[in-house]
């Protein structure tokens, strides 16, 4: 299994985190100071860290504005609150779909799943209240997506 976050290069403007750090200050939350935004992909089967490489490189990241970091475990510890954002068991992820078949596009035939989620850095001092709120109001669609907080 490999974990695969993609993230802006730090001389470009991380739109979609900024967004989010709006869309939080908009529903009077004022303690979250900055929003980094990550997508992120978990690739289960039997592929090697090089493939994996090709995979990030030449299909889920833009190599002028985005640079990833491959990973095949636990994470280390972050000074700052992480939600991550992933589709149920059970639901259509149509975007890890299109990956599958993008990966036996670029000649890996190994059989792979990909599941796909969104991973958001929220820095400053947030209380875990505040932050399952951030999750429910903003992030996540409940029905059919779930979130855990790191």
């Amino acid at each position: 299994m490999f974990k695969i976050d993609i993230f802006t290069k730090e001389e470009f403007k991380d739109s979609h985190g900024e967004r989010v750090l709006s869309d939080i200050l908009s529903i009077g939350i004022r303690d979250v100071k900055k929003v980094d935004y990550f997508p992120f992909y978990i690739i289960y089967g039997d592929i090697n860290k090089s493939e994996a490489k090709t995979i990030a490189s030449e299909l889920l990241s833009d190599k002028i504005t985005e640079g990833f970091k491959i990973s095949s475990g636990a994470e280390k510890k972050s000074k700052s609150s992480i939600i991550e954002v992933l589709y149920k068991k059970g639901v259509t992820d149509t975007v890890s779909e299109s990956v599958i078949k993008a990966i036996k596009d670029l000649g890996i035939t190994n059989d792979v799943k990909v599941k796909t989620g969104h991973k958001y850095y929220l820095h400053g001092n947030v209380s875990q209240d505040v932050l399952n709120k951030i999750a429910v109001k903003l992030l996540a669609n409940i029905l059919v997506q779930e979130y855990k907080i790191k």
